[in-house]
């Protein structure tokens, strides 16, 4: 299980989005939010609205945000381990999972808690490294989380 401040802060999150996403349903299930054309279809939905997420957006000028940080702020105020240096993966995890980028005890607690629970038993490292080195890195991540089922708590 993950820290308990982290899961507290998910348990509230959740809640309240979940309030949200049934409010915004009710008032808005037959609200009509674009026009398809075959073209658009064709060339992979571009331009089309087909999903309300927020974790992440794109936008054609500002570029890339996470829960409505722009990659600037996000690099200015996320955790770093080296100060001016570049933000650690934990912290931009933390501000995707909660919206809010971690305090300094939050980011301690849950970088031991992902390192902890990172740990490879001697047949998992075995398989892992037995991959071809010139396999696709994707291909080598998602064969890797794969190898690591059998003890998933999920």
């Amino acid at each position: 299980m993950f820290s308990s401040n982290l899961k507290q802060k998910m348990e509230h999150v959740i809640a309240d989005r979940q309030k949200e996403a049934i409010a915004f349903k009710k008032e808005h299930a037959n609200t009509v939010i674009g026009d398809v054309t075959v073209g658009a279809v064709v060339g992979g939905m571009r331009g089309l609205p087909g999903m309300l997420y927020e974790t992440s957006k794109l936008h054609p000028e500002n570029g890339i945000s996470y829960r409505g940080h722009d990659l600037w702020t996000i690099r200015e105020k996320a955790p770093k381990t080296v100060p001016g240096g570049e933000p650690i993966p934990e912290g931009v995890l933390w501000l995707l999972l909660t919206g809010e980028l971690p305090s300094d005890s939050e980011i301690k607690t849950f970088k031991e808690e992902i390192f902890r629970r990172g740990e490879l038993t001697a047949e998992e490292e075995t398989l892992i490294k037995s991959l071809p080195k010139d396999m696709h890195a994707m291909t080598q991540l998602s064969a890797g989380v794969l190898m690591c089922q059998p003890r998933s708590h999920f």
